[in-house]
């Protein structure tokens, strides 16, 4: 006799009331505890032309308030985009540090893309995946700066 039957209205309140307690809002990623660094202006006068990182900033802007679509899109889509950025790295600041800091930015969004395709893993989970993935953001922020402040001091090194 149920087999046939449509969900309640009660149902389907209780199925909206559990998807809204579980989604992920900006409060929620405010309230994560973690070391952000911006760049400084040189950095930002740096990466200016490098439209893929423009492009990732923006993503990051919507990621904070609460808006994970481009991180839950399709994989390929983001492999390429981490492709991109990876290959249109500006001369000043390309070297083996900051490709590494891409390869673990990578690292950290394909993780966070899997957790969410995951009906399963519970929202304290997805968010300590979220800060790991802006603590990547920050670390390749942070050695952006690093790169272009030890350019600027022309530190010489012992031969």
């Amino acid at each position: 006799m149920s087999c046939n039957s449509k969900p309640s209205q009660s149902e389907v309140k209780k199925v909206e009331t559990i998807l809204r307690t579980d989604h992920i809002s900006s409060n929620d990623i405010e309230n994560l505890n973690f070391t952000d660094y911006i760049l400084s202006n040189d950095a930002k006068n740096a990466v200016l032309d490098w439209s893929k990182y423009q492009e990732m900033n923006i993503q990051m802007g919507f990621l904070k308030t609460g808006d994970l679509s481009f991180f839950s899109g399709d994989k390929s889509i983001l492999k390429r985009f981490m492709s991109e950025l990876k290959s249109g790295i500006p001369e000043a600041i390309n070297t083996e540090v900051i490709q590494s800091r891409l390869t673990a930015l990578e690292t950290k969004l394909l993780k966070f893309n899997s957790v969410l395709h995951l009906e399963n893993i519970p929202k304290t989970e997805q968010l300590k995946v979220i800060k790991e993935f802006l603590v990547a953001t920050a670390n390749l922020n942070l050695q952006i700066n690093k790169k272009l402040e030890l350019d600027a001091n022309n530190i010489l090194k012992p031969e």
